[in-house]
């Protein structure tokens, strides 16, 4: 009976070990590269397109920062028929070298098809499978936290916060096809202050009006000389490109 006993701890001490919590890195610049790695590869399935491109893709976002589209890439290796889709993989010291770390785990490879990835200006993973039209997506989970979508590669406890923000009707219908059953708790991490600066950014036609472009009240032409030097003389004509000049 008290070996019994004693197996009971065990049980629970081993049990206990073996479970991997979830896990959300602090770094927002990681969330940026990873989780917009995986935004990419959830925008491809959800346009089931074979032959996707960047401006396809941007209206399953809320609303992409400035200087997205530099940013991303998709690339169609027709050949082996897969998808790609590469994120810029910034500057931060930090994450690069998470990334260098992590990324056979993750599978984030230098280029399409490359090696992984050890400081390549750009991040890349495979999205779908290509075969007569259709596109069959890679594995991964999602869920929700903080009003945010979060996605989990296959085999690793980490989970990664969506970049940019999807909209409500794609966030439904990720979750639908990737939400998870026994969704945890994730809380997403703090911007960083390069994406603080970026979200707070908007593009130049949001802030820039156009000037009103009208007709001069008034041009005057004349055959006497202006004292103003910037008039200048056409054969018989004198021109004075500044209007309203009263001679």
């Amino acid at each position: 009976m008290r070996k019994i006993l004693l197996t009971f701890p065990l049980i629970f001490i081993f049990s206990c070990s073996a479970y991997a919590a979830p896990v959300v890195e602090d770094n927002a610049e990681l969330h940026r590269i990873v989780g917009g790695l995986y935004a990419l590869v959830s925008a491809v399935e959800l346009n089931a397109n074979s032959k996707p491109d960047i401006n396809s893709l941007v209206r399953f976002f809320e609303r992409v920062p400035p200087g997205w589209q530099d940013e991303v890439e998709i690339k169609n290796d027709k050949d082996k028929k897969i998808i790609w889709v590469g994120i810029s993989a910034g500057t931060d010291s930090e994450a690069r070298s998470y990334l260098r770390l992590k990324s056979k785990e993750l599978g984030i490879f230098d280029k399409p098809g490359g090696d992984a990835w050890l400081g390549g200006k750009f991040a890349w993973i495979k999205a779908a499978d290509t075969s007569k039209k259709k596109i069959k997506p890679v594995n991964f989970s999602a869920a929700q936290g903080d009003n945010t979508i979060f996605f989990n590669a296959p085999g690793t406890d980490t989970w990664w916060a969506a970049w940019p923000a999807f909209t409500s009707r794609a966030k439904r219908d990720i979750l639908e096809a990737r939400g998870v059953d026994d969704a945890v708790e994730l809380h997403a991490p703090a911007a960083s202050e390069r994406n603080k600066n970026s979200s707070a950014m908007t593009s130049i036609y949001d802030e820039v009006k156009p000037s009103s472009v009208r007709v001069p009240d008034e041009m005057h032409m004349s055959r006497k000389k202006s004292s103003f030097d910037m008039s200048v003389e056409v054969g018989d004509v004198i021109f004075n490109p500044i209007p309203n000049v009263r001679r």
